[in-house]
């Protein structure tokens, strides 16, 4: 018996590994702004010569790096489903279905998607990307037989 096309083959909540990891280019910017902004607010009140600015500066980083994924996590709440047509992205608890004809990997081995026209990229396991791969495959090759 076939599976129908909207069955879930494969589903998947972002881990905190995964948002440490695969965060988009957008994030990754924002985090380096409120690392400037940190660093511009320390410099307000110590010498940038000082001891316990270097330390801070260090504890800041350490803090926007290492508690944004929790963040990302708490208010985007990304997860990922994959049917066996398509690739379905909920964010916010906004849901998005993208068909597999309307997604493409950018680079080979990444986490960089073309996902319907933009660039994207998927904060999830190297599992689910490897599933994403296979049904990508598949879909591709029984496209090119009809």
């Amino acid at each position: 018996m076939k599976k129908p096309s909207n069955e879930v083959l494969y589903e998947e909540a972002s881990t905190y590994k995964d948002m440490l990891l695969r965060k988009s280019w957008k994030m990754r910017i924002n985090e380096t702004v409120l690392f400037v902004l940190g660093m511009m607010i320390l410099a307000q009140f110590f010498p940038t010569n000082d001891t316990r600015f270097k330390v801070l500066v260090f504890a800041i980083a350490i803090a926007v790096v290492g508690l944004s994924p929790f963040m990302y996590k708490s208010v985007l709440r990304p997860v990922y489903k994959l049917t066996k047509t398509h690739l379905i992205i909920s964010m916010s608890g906004q849901e998005k279905s993208y068909p597999l004809s309307e997604v493409e990997q950018i680079y080979e081995g990444r986490h960089f998607y073309r996902v319907g026209g933009k660039k994207e990229s998927l904060m999830v396991s190297r599992q689910f990307l490897s599933h994403l791969n296979e049904r990508l495959f598949y879909y591709k090759k029984g496209n090119k037989r009809r």
